[in-house]
């Protein structure tokens, strides 16, 4: 998860991953300098689960959203079988981390692999909109080089596709972390799922 100025969401959106129904998860926390009280809703939430170590914060790199995740992606100090993004301002459905794995979970472990979805807004009443677009051509590099296939906020990827990221490097000027996730595990011949139906919410700002 990657935070900056938070607060007026954060709370809703660990939340709803305390009621996953997958539960062998941890939160890294990548802040980028963040002044409100973000920082203080973290803790809040860490004191209050059963294992002290499900949240770790770190700081980040101060250079846009892009550097943010990155930079947290590729930090060698969090090593899991599997990695989800989150925005500050998401709510999961309560099947998202399940759902993806159990996709994952088919793939061979040095295959890179990428799961995501669509991504439904809500609005300032919590009332569902619109979908974001459904893309009809099939997940592939060739259509990686046109178009960003999802929303980074509903990726769920293995170690293998966080490998390759880590090895090419935090330092990179990118236009957007989910887009190069795409590029990066198509190009190496990994595999992509995208899940056509909703596959999680977030709030609107």
């Amino acid at each position: 998860m990657c935070t900056y100025n938070g607060q007026r969401f954060l709370a809703d959106q660990l939340a709803s991953i305390a009621t996953q129904t997958h539960e062998n998860w941890i939160i890294a926390v990548s802040d980028d300098g963040s002044t409100d009280q973000t920082l203080d809703i973290l803790a809040a939430f860490s004191e209050g689960l059963k294992t002290a170590d499900s949240v770790r914060v770190f700081q980040g790199p101060k250079r846009g959203f892009a550097a943010n995740f990155l930079t947290l992606t590729c930090n060698e100090a969090v090593q899991a079988d599997f990695y989800a993004w989150s925005d500050q301002d998401d709510i999961w459905l309560d099947t998202k981390l399940e759902t993806a794995l159990d996709w994952l979970q088919t793939i061979p472990t040095d295959v890179p692999a990428l799961y995501c979805g669509r991504t439904r807004g809500m609005n300032s009443h919590g009332k569902p909109m619109e979908c974001s677009p459904l893309f009809s051509r099939p997940p592939a590099f060739a259509n990686a080089l046109v178009q960003s296939i999802a929303g980074g906020n509903t990726m769920v990827f293995n170690h293998a596709a966080r490998e390759l990221m880590r090895i090419a490097g935090d330092h990179l000027e990118i236009v957007a972390h989910d887009w190069w996730a795409y590029l990066l595990v198509t190009g190496a011949g990994g595999k992509v799922a995208l899940r056509r139906t909703t596959f999680r919410s977030v709030s609107s700002a």
